[in-house]
């Protein structure tokens, strides 16, 4: 799991797709307060912080990556504004929907076979390391974000 900061402004965002509140955006394209332009590919948001990423929203964007998904997870914007939506939250509820299928196929293949079939035991050991590092994504961003709370945008 990788945090960073963007300081600077939205210039141009391309949305690839939508799916309930989540957001997957082709690119984000930035101009950080440096000068220097910077662009995040497959960027994933979720929420409120969708909205926020518009052409023209400035302040700073606090982004992530964690295993196969990276994006923007929290904005406190110029004007105020201090969003936090981290959209790693599905991944989770992915990797334990793939723990609860390993154990019910290790139990059908102990009751039937009398014996642990490989391929669930892989299956449990993937969901497993997968809920632990999207949980620590979960909340490391939050960290990130709660522990710049004090931070106000330049003049």
């Amino acid at each position: 799991m990788g945090t960073s900061i963007i300081d600077g402004t939205v210039t141009a965002t391309d949305v690839k797709r939508k799916a309930g509140n989540m957001t997957v955006f082709s690119s984000i394209d930035f101009q950080r307060d440096d000068g220097k332009p910077h662009s995040l590919k497959n960027a994933v948001t979720k929420g409120k912080v969708t909205a926020a990423m518009q052409p023209g929203t400035s302040g700073r964007f606090y982004c992530f990556t964690a295993l196969d998904i990276g994006g923007v997870h929290a904005v406190r914007t110029a004007d105020g504004r201090a969003i936090f939506a981290y959209p790693g939250d599905n991944n989770q509820k992915i990797f334990l929907f793939g723990i609860i299928a390993a154990v019910a196929w290790i139990a059908i293949m102990l009751m039937t076979r009398d014996r642990i079939p490989l391929l669930g035991l892989a299956g449990l050991i993937l969901g497993f390391v997968g809920f632990v590092f999207m949980g620590k994504g979960s909340r490391e961003t939050q960290a990130q974000f709660d522990d710049d709370a004090g931070y106000t945008p330049p003049a």
